[in-house]
């Protein structure tokens, strides 16, 4: 399994964020939970990081890059 941690730091999370993937990745992989369920779990934990951190500018939305096109 490949994570993009880049991708998440740019997001503007951290190690606890992190941390909270990885229970994620656990849930499905070990646990054997619902992909569905955690999938929405997901969502949820996602909603609080829409803004591009560590960038030239930080007002756009996240991924807004890809609608410009």
């Amino acid at each position: 399994i490949r994570l993009g941690a880049q991708e998440v730091t740019r997001l503007g999370m951290k190690e606890s964020e992190m941390e909270e993937i990885a229970e994620f990745v656990k849930r499905v992989v070990v646990d054997g939970e619902d992909p569905e369920k955690v999938g929405q779990d997901v969502a949820e934990f996602r909603k609080d990081y829409q803004k591009v951190h560590y960038a030239f500018d930080t007002l756009r939305d996240a991924y807004e890059y890809i609608q410009l096109r």
